[in-house]
C-alpha cells in the first residue's frame, strides 16, 4: 500500500478500510501542505506547475506519510496536532525528490499518469521540485510555533538531514547500476535499503513529536524501515509483471531485484542477458519475466517481503495504545505477494 496500488489478490474491502485509515489519519496534513502551493503568480506555466502538484496530493502515499507521524505519535501517547506541520513538510519533500527521480529515470509517465517532467517538462519541473523544498523547510517552521519542545525539532531536523543524505547515496548507486548486469542481489538490497530510510524518518519523527521513550522512538524506526523495504520489495516484483514499467526500467533504469536474482543462475543468465540486449525487447517482455519466475527470482523477492513484514510487527508488539498497533499492522496487510498471484498474470 505504500506504494504501488496493484493490489494481486487484496481484498477490496481491506483496499478501502486502508485508504479510509489513511485519508481519517493524513488529511489535515495534506490539505496544509496544498494551502503551502496556493501561491498567487501571474506566469502561467507556474500557476500550471503549482495547480498540477496540489491536484495530484490526494494519492495514497501522500495520506501515507501525514497518517504515518499521527499514528506514530499516538503509539507513544502523544497527539496527531504535534505532527501536522512537520508531516505536511514531509509530503512537500517526498514531491520534490520524486521529481528529481523522476528527471534522472527520464519517467515520463508511471502507471498511467503523466510525471511531472512529463506534463510540465524537465525545466520547469526542475524549478517545481526547488519551490517544494523551500515550501517545505518553511512550513516546518511551524512546528516551532506549536506546543512541541525545541529539542524534539531540533531531533527532528537531524532526523531529515540524514534521511536526505541518505537518499542521496542511494540515488547515486542507482545511477552506477543502470543496465548493469553483473550487479548481486546484496548490492540491491543496500539501495533498497537506503531508499527506505524516508519511511523510518516518518516513523522515527512521529515518535519524536509525541515524546516517546528512545527505545520506543528506535522501535517505530525499525518498523518504519522495514515496512518501507518491504513496499519497495513489492514494486520490484510488481515491475516484473507491468511490462511497461519493465521496459523502461530495463532501458533507461536498474534492473529489478528479481532479474538480478535471476542473473546469478548459471543456467538462465545467457538466455535472459541475450533477451535482454535484443532488438525485439519489447515482445520479448513476458518470456523474460517467465525466466526470470523460473530461475527463482519472483520467490526470493516474495519470501523477503515476508521477512521485512515479520520484522516490521515484531518491532511493534510492545505498543501500549493496542488500537494504534492493529492500525499499524494494517497498514502491512496488503504487501505480502504470494506465488499463485503473479503466475496468473505470467
Amino acid at each position: 500500500m505504500v506504494g504501488s496500488e496493484q493490489a494481486l489478490g487484496a481484498s477490496e474491502k481491506l483496499l478501502e478500510e486502508i485508504k479510509d485509515l489513511l485519508k481519517k489519519e493524513g488529511k489535515e496534513g495534506v490539505e496544509l501542505a496544498q494551502e503551502a502551493l496556493m501561491e498567487e503568480t501571474d506566469v502561467q506555466r507556474l500557476r500550471k506547475a503549482l495547480n498540477f502538484t496540489r491536484s495530484c496530493m490526494q494519492e495514497p502515499t501522500d495520506y501515507f506519510r501525514t497518517a504515518l507521524l499521527s499514528l506514530c505519535s499516538k503509539a507513544v501517547g502523544g497527539s496527531s496536532r504535534v505532527t501536522l506541520s512537520a508531516g505536511a513538510s514531509l509530503v512537500l519533500f517526498a514531491r520534490a525528490i520524486g521529481i528529481h527521480d523522476d528527471l534522472i529515470d527520464q519517467s515520463r509517465a508511471k502507471e498511467g499518469k503523466l510525471t511531472a517532467p512529463g506534463k510540465l517538462g524537465k525545466d520547469v519541473a526542475l524549478i517545481l521540485s526547488d519551490i517544494l523544498l523551500f515550501k517545505g523547510f518553511t512550513l516546518f517552521r511551524k512546528t516551532l510555533e506549536s506546543e512541541v519542545p525545541l529539542d524534539r525539532v531540533i531531533a527532528v531536523l537531524d532526523v531529515i538531514e540524514k534521511v536526505w543524505f541518505e537518499q542521496s547515496e542511494g540515488e547515486v548507486l542507482e545511477i552506477q547500476s543502470r543496465g548493469e548486469t553483473d550487479i548481486i542481489p546484496q548490492d540491491c538490497l543496500k539501495k533498497i535499503r537506503m531508499r527506505a530510510s524516508e519511511m523510518e524518518a516518518c516513523t522515527r519523527i512521529g515518535g519524536i513529536l509525541g515524546g516517546g521513550l528512545e527505545s520506543e522512538i528506535e522501535n517505530l524506526g525499525r518498523y518504519g524501515r522495514m515496512l518501507g523495504m518491504a513496499s519497495i520489495l513489492r514494486n520490484e516484483l510488481i515491475d516484473m509483471l507491468e511490462f511497461k514499467t519493465l521496459y523502461h526500467r530495463i532501458r533507461k533504469e536498474s534492473l529489478p531485484l528479481p532479474m538480478v536474482y535471476a542473473l546469478q543462475n548459471l543456467g538462465v543468465r545467457s538466455e535472459l542477458i541475450s533477451l535482454l540486449s535484443g532488438r525485439n525487447l519489447a515482445k520479448n517482455l513476458r518470456e523474460i519475466s517467465r525466466l526470470v519466475d523460473k530461475a527463482g527470482g519472483m520467490e526470493y523477492v516474495a519470501e523477503l517481503i515476508g521477512k521485512m513484514v515479520n520484522e516490521a510487527l515484531l518491532s511493534i508488539d510492545k505498543i501500549k495504545n493496542r488500537g494504534v498497533y492493529q492500525q499499524l499492522k494494517l497498514l502491512t496487510a496488503t504487501l505480502p505477494i504470494h506465488p499463485e498471484e503473479w503466475k496468473l498474470i505470467l
